[in-house]
């Protein structure tokens, strides 16, 4: 027996009679609570304030009889079972009222407690079942509205057609586009052949009603402006078959719009990196031309031993100027290649300790000219030969040092070199660069990474510098994946400390370039300088001259080709990249093509240019050089990079 509690109501004017179903009702063993009215106005108050399981109704009522009465409670949106009751065993009477809403009939003198339990039990599984229909009837109908009032919402045009290529839905859009196109009312059942003309279109119905989805975009002139629409045909399948076709339509003008701006400022934005780029490319060889025969003279001229006392002095004071000028330079064009994304990292094998030392050599003489002390400590457990970039850390510390030093009057500067940690085959280090100068203050320290910022506003003009250099440091240490820190004090100093993994070297010691003799010597090899600027043809002079041999001097590609093409026997080509007439770049092409004119197109080519950009670099080995010396060059390397392309070939 179901232990489930029943609300009943028993609608009877009778006492005998209630009686009678009180008896039956208690029989049944159910577990239930009556509730009795006696007329039409106590019941249809008791169903309106109650929610019964099953009711049963008298068809013999006072002022109404039963069928009205379970007429006025279906009106009343009530569909709880109800079961009729009557003592005249009419069938007709039966009928009526279950085409009202009744869902049993019986008469009194079949009452038992048998009968009423089967009642119940019937119309609770009835009214469990009725609940569901409800419940899915109104879920439907609160997700149709919801689908309704999202189709009408959307300003996108939304129908779909049958296989007979007629409207079965549409929206409001779309019937006011159609309206407003071909001045059209759209209908359901209409063909689309009333208002759609296009054949490709129509096409597009006919491949989707077999199956295909496809997507059409359509330019259209609504209101005399210009609309874009992108319409996708996707077909309505039933049982595997398709049924019709769902058509969504969306104007996709603004996107269009948006799109060709966006194009549009994506081009602006590359011409403009491009025109930025080539702006420094030429600063850069604009620049460094003339740097070029500034340092090289100067060198040429420290090297005379005929200049002495204030004349020495006087020299040294314009290769100092020059070195400063060039650091600004070199800065801009790193910056820059940040900026880009350009920058690039080596990682070879080097000798860590003779890379301080070289550092220390470059910093020593103007260390001593302010009367500072300059110290370089290393800790002897960090291995003498690593891999990395030894460049970027020689500029990182150069950065570092060299912002000492232009801060510190009196005291020292020093690096103090620490093995952080090591593990697997890598190595952890910090580099503390320590000086006793004028100090940061502490709400100033973070600014000083920021590009073109500066810890005084007058540090420009008292100390020189871009305010770049920093920033630069920052930059090139992060992208290593390290990290860089300031402790400083105003009128005590700064510590700037650099973190930066290298990986271990297979190497114990690194094998020195023997190619430069004691003896700078070149007399034995003719070598031809292609170079436009007659100050730098004039420094090339000396420095072969003092090299001991004479090079041939080409003004430009065009008379590079032509002396190569003679029975000179060249061993080796300095090649200036922009030039008049021909390029550098067009030049090494020729040099190097299948159909070269010249006596020896394998002549090795280096390229001599004050170009520094890394793309340059990359033009320079596709063009089919063999290597790059940059200007301002220094001596030693480009001799030694000429000896070692001479030797080879």
């Amino acid at each position: 027996m179901t232990s489930e509690k029943f609300k009943l109501l028993l609608v009877d004017d009778d006492d005998i009679d209630i009686m009678s179903f009180q008896r039956a009702l208690k029989k049944t063993g159910l577990n239930y609570e009556l509730d009795i009215c006696k007329n039409s106005i106590e019941t249809i108050e008791f169903v309106k304030k109650y929610k019964y399981n099953c009711i049963f109704l008298d068809y013999l009522l006072p002022g109404v009889d039963g069928l009205e009465l379970l007429k006025k409670i279906r009106g009343l949106k009530v569909f709880t079972p109800i079961a009729v009751m009557t003592s005249q065993g009419d069938e007709k009477l039966a009928v009526q009222m279950i085409k009202s809403g009744a869902f049993d009939y019986f008469p009194k003198a079949e009452l038992s407690p048998d009968y009423i339990q089967k009642v119940i039990l019937n119309g609770v599984r009835l009214w469990e079942v009725e609940n569901k229909r409800l419940k899915a009837e109104k879920e439907i109908e609160e997700n149709n509205n919801r689908l309704t009032a999202i189709v009408e919402s959307t300003d996108n045009n939304i129908y779909a057609i049958n296989n007979s290529l007629q409207i079965i839905s549409f929206n409001s859009s779309f019937k006011n586009r159609i309206l407003l196109q071909q001045n059209i009312e759209v209908y359901i059942g209409q063909s689309i052949h009333e208002f759609i003309k296009d054949d490709e279109i129509i096409n597009h119905f006919i491949a989707s009603l077999k199956g295909h989805s496809l997507t059409h975009f359509e330019e259209l002139t609504l209101n005399n402006q210009y609309n874009c629409f992108e319409t996708t045909y996707n077909p309505i399948k039933s049982d595997g078959k398709t049924t019709g076709v769902a058509i969504f339509s969306k104007d996709i003008t603004e996107n269009r719009k948006f799109q060709k701006e966006l194009l549009q400022a994506r081009n602006d934005a590359l011409f403009s990196a491009k025109a930025k780029t080539e702006f420094l490319s030429n600063m850069s060889h604009e620049i460094r031309t003339p740097m070029n025969a500034i340092m090289g003279i100067t060198d040429l001229l420290l090297d005379d031993s005929a200049f002495t006392g204030t004349s020495l002095k006087n020299l040294k004071s314009i290769r100092y100027s020059a070195d400063n000028l060039l650091v600004i330079i070199n800065d801009i064009l790193d910056f820059s290649k940040i900026e880009a994304g350009k920058i690039s990292f080596e990682n070879i094998d080097f000798d860590l300790r003779l890379r301080m030392s070289e550092l220390h050599k470059t910093f020593e003489y103007r260390s001593k000219e302010k009367g500072l002390d300059f110290i370089i400590n290393i800790d002897e457990d960090i291995p003498n030969i690593l891999k990395g970039d030894p460049y970027r850390l020689n500029q990182i510390l150069f950065n570092l040092v060299g912002n000492a030093l232009k801060f510190t009057s009196k005291g020292s500067i020093t690096i103090d070199v620490k093995l952080i940690e090591t593990h697997d085959n890598k190595c952890k280090l910090m580099f503390n660069i320590i000086d006793t100068g004028i100090g940061i203050p502490e709400h100033k320290q973070s600014k000083i990474f920021e590009s073109f910022n500066q810890a005084y506003t007058d540090t420009t003009r008292k100390f020189g510098g871009t305010g770049l250099g920093l920033a630069i440091t920052k930059n090139l240490t992060i992208l290593q994946n390290g990290n860089i820190n300031i402790i400083s004090k105003v009128g005590k100093g700064s510590v700037f400390s650099v973190e930066l993994t290298f990986e271990k070297s297979e190497f114990k010691k690194l094998e020195i370039d023997k190619l430069v003799d004691e003896v700078y010597d070149l007399s034995k090899f003719k070598i031809l300088v292609v170079e436009d600027n007659v100050m730098n043809q004039f420094v090339a002079k000396q420095f072969f001259k003092k090299w001991n041999t004479e090079i041939i001097i080409a003004n430009n590609g065009v008379e590079a080709i032509a002396l190569l093409s003679e029975n000179i026997d060249f061993d080796l080509v300095l090649m200036d990249l922009q030039m008049p007439e021909m390029s550098g770049f067009e030049a090494a092409e020729l040099i190097r093509s299948n159909n070269s004119p010249v006596l020896n197109s394998d002549i090795p080519i280096i390229a001599l240019s004050a170009d520094a950009f890394l793309e340059t670099r990359k033009k320079v080995i596709e063009a089919g050089m063999n290597d790059f010396v940059t200007k301002p060059f220094k001596p030693d390397e480009l001799y030694q990079k000429v000896l070692k392309y001479v030797i080879k070939s």
